[in-house]
């Protein structure tokens, strides 16, 4: 299958980090921390999805999502139709799913004509969700 250069190579798929972290924060402490992240040869340690609210995550990564991904990193499937059939799940279903995915630069394709090959180019996808207190008076946003 080739890769579609619109999609993973001019996204930067021959530099992504090992680690995509997704968190709770606003856009700021997003980019503070990716800065913080790049490394000598220009290429962060991880990649970083912040989202305000602890709700936003839960939307987003539910258990079939989760069964998505992990399908994906684990398996390689050839196509959206492949996913779907190691999922034993619809397809319409199953590339809902992947498209909310994608929208939200977690899921990214190889194409080969309409053949859409969903790819994860991390090793690894970590949710970090830290439960501290604020300033006095201050509540954590859920």
């Amino acid at each position: 299958m080739t890769t579609n250069p619109d999609e993973l190579h001019e996204n930067g798929a021959q530099h992504y980090p090992e680690t995509l972290r997704i968190t709770v924060g606003g856009a700021d402490e997003a980019i503070d921390a990716a800065i913080e992240q790049v490394g000598a040869d220009g290429v962060p340690d991880e990649a970083v999805r912040s989202f305000e609210r602890v709700a936003d995550i839960r939307t987003l990564l539910t258990d079939r999502r989760l069964e998505v991904m992990r399908t994906i990193m684990t398996d390689s499937p050839e196509s959206i139709q492949a996913l779907a059939d190691a999922l034993d799940r619809n397809y319409a279903d199953v590339h809902g799913d992947v498209q909310v995915l994608a929208e939200h630069h977690i899921v990214y394709f190889d194409t080969d004509g309409r053949a859409k090959r969903p790819v994860i180019p991390y090793d690894r996808v970590r949710v970090d969700i830290e439960v501290a207190g604020g300033p006095a008076g201050e509540r954590a946003p859920v």
